[in-house]
């Protein structure tokens, strides 16, 4: 995305305008589809609750496809807004700020059971921190 906002805006680039738009599109695709694009439908089951994971795996769907509608509709109208490289460079804003979301944020789910990915995802229970001051005493 980077890449294609640059392509667009320096002049010195200007002449490799063409084949750095084809080269930034060919990159964001295909790490889109190694990662990005399938990873929400992957992750979702894994780290919700098994009581809740049917209704919670729907509702995240569903909202990312209601998020890519919206998108869709709306991308040439704020790409005449705003200029294209523009729209692109916001767009490798949010994908930044996704990556550092998730690598802050987003636990290993490879080679544990959902069982385990739950454990590390509930809170503390009242019993679990009243177990933990009374061994520390």
């Amino acid at each position: 995305m980077l890449l294609l906002s640059l392509s667009f805006t320096w002049k010195a680039l200007a002449p490799y305008s063409g084949t750095l738009a084809v080269v930034g599109t060919v990159l964001y695709v295909l790490s889109f589809a190694l990662g990005a694009g399938p990873v929400p439908a992957l992750l979702l089951p894994e780290i919700f609750a098994s009581r809740i994971r049917a209704k919670a795996v729907a509702l995240s769907m569903g909202m990312h496809w209601v998020s890519n509608f919206f998108i869709g509709l709306y991308f040439l109208s704020v790409v005449n807004k705003f200029g294209i490289s523009t729209v692109y460079l916001g767009f490798a804003s949010v994908c930044a700020l996704a990556v550092l979301y998730i690598a802050g944020n987003v636990v290993e789910t490879k080679g544990r059971s959902l069982e385990e990915i739950e454990r590390e995802l509930s809170p503390p229970s009242k019993a679990d921190a009243n177990a933990f001051l009374v061994s520390d005493q």
